[in-house]
């Protein structure tokens, strides 16, 4: 006897986001797809894409980061080339930590510098991330917004400063990244903000917040799927790609503390710590995956469904 197993059929679709490259690089598309992960139904015209971060400023790493890419601290031109060619990186996340009063107080100048350098060294698609620091940002993101030279998504947009960065993105043909604390309530509710100003939908991922593996990983799963499940439902204002950062991983004790010998040797527990978390995130349904390892970059890529 046999028996037949209920196929999901979902009545929506997520909407295609393209992050756009500089002359001779390779656009990243992501979304297009109606129906969830891991499943082979439906269709999946766009598989996950698995990028690097870019960081500024002041580096404290954390012994697996140190060895894999300590060599490029303080040059972030020279890492992005790295993180496009050798490492694989589909795309770039430039953190401009350094502008940030306890990271380095660089200028608004000086990030806004950074971003056409790291433009200039490589023609990948690029994220810009503000510094963090509310009124920094206010003066960063449209100086990055100017200064970019090329479309690039900014991140990010949050219930704060949403009209500042979707204009600043509106001016110049940008992408934005909208934020929310792991709250798929207030995921919904700044899409519907940023479409109220005209903001064009097909330039708009989510990021929910990512948490470190034992450290919020159960919150963000829960909210990725919520999310990718809403939106396959119908539910337009979060028929979104998501974007997940895996930087918290590296703030676990676990994945950083070289005292704990009977854990195991912490350069390879730094490295699963991050790559766990990045694939309970491709099951949950992100589309797009900020790594910080080199290692991480293949693994997770080659666990990317389609």
């Amino acid at each position: 006897m046999s028996i037949a197993l209920p196929v999901p059929d979902f009545p929506g679709s997520i909407l295609a986001v393209t992050l756009p490259a500089g002359p001779g690089g390779t656009p990243v598309t992501v979304g297009g797809q109606n129906a969830l992960p891991l499943l082979p139904e439906g269709e999946h015209p766009n598989a996950p894409a698995v990028g690097m971060e870019v960081p500024t400023g002041p580096l404290e790493l954390p012994p697996a980061l140190a060895e894999a890419i300590g060599a490029f601290a303080g040059d972030p031109a020279a890492m992005a080339r790295k993180c496009a060619g050798d490492w694989g990186a589909r795309f770039l996340f430039l953190s401009l930590a350094c502008c940030h009063p306890d990271g380095g107080g660089q200028s608004v100048p000086f990030g806004a510098a950074v971003v056409r350098e790291v433009l200039s060294a490589t023609p990948a698609p690029v994220i810009v991330g503000g510094c963090g620091d509310e009124e920094v940002d206010a003066r960063l993101f449209p100086a990055v917004a100017e200064a970019a030279g090329r479309p690039v998504f900014l991140s990010y947009a949050e219930e704060k400063n949403y009209r500042l960065v979707a204009g600043a993105a509106l001016a110049y043909g940008h992408g934005v990244v909208s934020w929310s604390p792991i709250d798929i309530n207030m995921a919904k509710q700044m899409n519907l903000l940023l479409a109220d100003l005209g903001f064009p939908p097909d330039r708009v991922l989510i990021d929910p917040l990512t948490g470190g593996l034992g450290y919020g990983m159960e919150y963000t799963f829960s909210i990725v799927e919520r999310i990718r499940r809403a939106g396959l439902s119908g539910d337009a204002a979060l028929a979104r790609p998501v974007l997940c950062h895996l930087g918290d991983a590296w703030k676990a004790r676990e994945a950083t503390d070289a005292s704990e010998r009977s854990w195991g040797d912490v350069d390879a527990r730094g490295r699963r710590w991050e790559e766990t978390t990045g694939l309970a995130c491709l099951a949950a349904g992100a589309d797009l995956l900020v790594c910080r390892h080199p290692s991480s970059v293949g693994r997770l890529s080659g666990a990317a469904w389609r």
